[in-house]
């Protein structure tokens, strides 16, 4: 890869040297590194959004209220302090990954037992080949985050190189998901209107904007928040915005998952027979911005998988 020094950037972009060294300390500028007093920019990297735009178009009602974390967090330090043989969860977390994409394939107009017979690798031709690659693509994303996160007491096979979620690294990850199935697909943000009836300020901001401003809000706002909020916060949003085309849901929901693993949490995992009242705490959240019952759904789901977990650990 080519790499453009901070002067070059300067002129390539229309503004100060000093503006270009703040976003690159504020790690705005994707795929940017340093070496001993230099920046090393990436030749096609592209020009960060102006802050004060930032600024303006951000989400600032984002509410949970007053929901009381102290069960989770106990449950959660009880599960990273536990010592024990790696290879009993493995099994565990196998059957886990295949339970929440039965929640996060909910859209695709799929049977139950067929997404299940996909993830555990057999063909099913009921089911055109495209989409059971992009099951099976999905399992692989997250079993894949799983071994640069760990799990709990299990540590994980590799160092993450990169940050987990920025604009580049969100369309990676889509391009994961149809591996195999197209190949020279690159993935792109939507470039049209959802609908005939998007208001005027979805038409006026596109959908990249949209995004760098979650990712902005992610990085600096949310940074303090239990991993649970930050997830379901990212989640909502992305699904608000629909990014892409198809599969939105799909996406959001690995997104979803792998701000959980990044915390050392389990999957929060509704099972299937309440995803109607997911639907409707997620439709509640999106139309009045408040994030109560949505998290306290997920924090539900999360603490008995912890218990799970730990009663693993017992036998």
């Amino acid at each position: 890869m080519k790499y453009i020094s901070v002067k070059e950037a300067s002129k390539k972009w229309g503004i100060s040297e000093r503006r270009v060294r703040i976003l690159c300390s504020e790690n705005r500028i994707d795929g940017v590194t340093k070496s001993s007093w230099a920046w090393h920019i990436p030749s096609n990297a592209p020009k960060p959004s102006d802050g004060r735009i930032i600024r303006h178009i951000k989400n600032i009602d984002l509410r949970v209220n007053s929901i009381n974390f102290k069960n989770l967090i106990d449950r959660h330090e009880q599960f990273n302090k536990i010592i024990s043989n790696q290879n009993k969860y493995l099994s565990y977390f196998d059957d886990s990954v295949n339970r929440f994409l039965l929640m996060a394939l909910s859209q695709e107009n799929l049977e139950e037992s067929d997404i299940l017979r996909v993830l555990n690798n057999e063909y099913v031709p009921s089911i055109s080949y495209s989409t059971q690659l992009i099951i099976i693509n999905a399992k692989s994303i997250i079993v894949n985050c799983f071994k640069q996160t760990g799990y709990g007491p299990i540590l994980p096979s590799y160092s993450k190189a990169d940050p987990f979620l920025s604009n580049s690294r969100l369309r990676e990850i889509n391009d994961c998901l149809y591996k195999g199935v197209d190949d020279y697909f690159v993935s792109k943000y939507r470039d049209r209107p959802l609908t005939t009836t998007t208001s005027l300020e979805e038409k006026e901001v596109d959908v990249a904007m949209q995004i760098e401003t979650l990712i902005f809000q992610y990085e600096s706002e949310w940074e303090s928040l239990n991993s649970l909020v930050k997830a379901t916060f990212m989640f909502s949003q992305l699904l608000k915005i629909q990014p892409f085309l198809k599969h939105n849901f799909l996406f959001a929901s690995i997104i979803f998952a792998i701000i959980l693993l990044e915390g050392h949490y389990p999957l929060a995992i509704i099972p299937v027979d309440l995803i109607q009242e997911l639907k409707a705490n997620l439709t509640l959240t999106l139309k009045r911005g408040n994030y109560s019952n949505l998290v306290s759904m997920f924090e539900v789901s999360l603490i008995k998988e912890l218990d799970s977990l730990i009663d693993i650990n017992e036998i």
